[in-house]
C-alpha cells in the first residue's frame, strides 16, 4: 500500500506535488491564525472591561476631605457665606452657616456639583433677620451618581410650565431649587402644603413641583434635569 502511494506520488504531475506539499502548510498557518486571532480578541475584551467600569455600586469617595472642605471654605469666603461648623462623620458631612437666600441657593448648586457622590440629604432654614438665614445641611458622599457636572459659575436656566383651566391670566412663578421637602419659589422657601398667594404647594418631586387651587394648576420644572416629567 505504501509502495503504491509512493509510486503514485512520484508519477504525479509537478503541480500536484506542489499542492500536496503546500496543503499541510496552509492548514498549519490557518490554525495558527485562528488561534492568534482568538487570543487577541480575548485580550481586547479584557482591556475594554478594565477601562469601562459599569459596576457603579462599587465606587467609593476616596478624595481628601481636607481638600473638599478647603474648596467649600474658599467658595464661602468669596460669596459672603459665613460657615460656623463643617464636620464629617462616615462620609456624611454637615455644614452650618449663615447667608441670604440667593447665596444659599448658589451654595446648594455648588454642593450638588462637587462630584458624582454629593447628595444633599437634609436642609433646615431658620430666619435670622430681614435678609439672612441660618442654614444647616447634611451631604452624603456614600453613593455614586451619574451626573452632568457643571463648571463653577454656570447658571442653571429655569423654566416653568403653566396649566390653566380657565381664561384668567396667571401670575408668574419661578422655581430655582428643590431640596428634600423644600422648594425655592419666587425667593421663598416653601414646604409641601404651604401656600404662596392663593396656591398650595401640593407636590414636590426631584425636578418639578405643583402649585394649585380649585381653579388652576401650575407645574414648575427645573430645566437643568435630564428627564422632565410631563403631567396632564
Amino acid at each position: 500500500m505504501l509502495n503504491y502511494l509512493n509510486n503514485k506520488f512520484i508519477n504525479s504531475a509537478f503541480k500536484t506535488k506542489i499542492e500536496l506539499y503546500l496543503l499541510p502548510l496552509l492548514l498549519l498557518y490557518l490554525c495558527y491564525f485562528l488561534l492568534d486571532f482568538n487570543l487577541n480578541q480575548n485580550l481586547e475584551i479584557k482591556e475594554i472591561k478594565a477601562k469601562v467600569d459599569l459596576n457603579y455600586s462599587n465606587k467609593e469617595f476616596k478624595d481628601s476631605f481636607l481638600d473638599l472642605f478647603s474648596n467649600l471654605e474658599d467658595y464661602a469666603l468669596q460669596n459672603q457665606i459665613i460657615i460656623f461648623t463643617l464636620t464629617n462623620n462616615k462620609k456624611v458631612f454637615t455644614i452650618k452657616a449663615k447667608a441670604n437666600l440667593i447665596k444659599i441657593e448658589n451654595f446648594i448648586k455648588k454642593i450638588e456639583n462637587l462630584n458624582n457622590f454629593s447628595k444633599i440629604k437634609t436642609l433646615t432654614l431658620n430666619k435670622l433677620d430681614l435678609d439672612n438665614y441660618i442654614f444647616e445641611m447634611e451631604v452624603d458622599l456614600n453613593k455614586f451618581y451619574i451626573k452632568k457636572l457643571h463648571k463653577d459659575g454656570d447658571i442653571q436656566e429655569i423654566k416653568q410650565k403653566v396649566i390653566i383651566t380657565n381664561n384668567e391670566k396667571t401670575k408668574e412663578y419661578k422655581i430655582n431649587a428643590i431640596i428634600s421637602d423644600y422648594a425655592f419659589i419666587n425667593e421663598l422657601w416653601l414646604k409641601k402644603d404651604e401656600k404662596i398667594d392663593d396656591l398650595i404647594l401640593t407636590k414636590i418631586e426631584k425636578n418639578f413641583v405643583i402649585l394649585e387651587n380649585e381653579e388652576k394648576k401650575i407645574i414648575l420644572e427645573l430645566n437643568n434635569e435630564n428627564n422632565i416629567k410631563n403631567l396632564n
